[in-house]
C-alpha cells in the first residue's frame, strides 16, 4: 500500500515538472475586484502613490511571487497605519494595481487563501 502511494505521488509530481507557472498576464483577478480595489486605493493609497507609481514598481517585482508583494504591502501600507486594512482589501487594491498595469482581468477574483499567490508570479508589465 505504501509503495502504491509513493508511486502515485511520483507520477502526479512528474506531470508538474516543466509546467509553466501562472503569471499576472494569465487573467488572475476580476474586473469587479479591481473596481472594489479602485475605491480602496483612492481612500488609502492615492495620497502617496499616483497611478503612474506602480509601473516601475511592478518591473522591480517582476519574477517574484504575488504573495511576497502582498505580504510587503500589508506589512508597510498605508504608511500612516501599516497593516490596518483587512486582507481582502489589500488583495482588491492589488487587483486594481494589476488593472492599472494593463494585466488582463478574468472571471475569477484574485484569491489569497490556499497558497495560490505563492505560485503566482509577477510578469513584467
Amino acid at each position: 500500500m505504501v509503495r502504491l502511494s509513493v508511486a502515485v505521488l511520483v507520477v502526479l509530481l512528474s506531470f508538474n515538472v516543466g509546467a509553466k507557472p501562472r503569471t499576472t498576464i494569465d487573467a488572475v483577478y476580476s474586473k469587479q475586484q479591481a473596481k472594489s480595489g479602485e475605491g480602496l486605493y483612492r481612500e488609502h493609497c492615492l495620497i502617496c502613490h499616483d497611478k503612474k507609481y506602480f509601473q516601475p514598481v511592478l518591473e522591480v517585482w517582476s519574477g517574484q511571487s504575488v504573495a511576497t508583494l502582498l505580504q510587503m504591502m500589508s506589512a508597510t501600507m498605508p504608511e500612516s497605519d501599516p497593516g490596518s486594512l483587512r486582507g481582502k482589501e489589500y488583495v482588491d487594491i492589488l487587483a486594481y494595481i494589476f488593472s492599472l498595469s494593463k494585466f488582463p482581468a478574468g472571471d475569477e477574483p484574485l484569491e489569497r487563501r490556499g497558497g495560490k499567490l505563492d505560485e503566482l508570479i509577477i510578469a513584467n508589465p
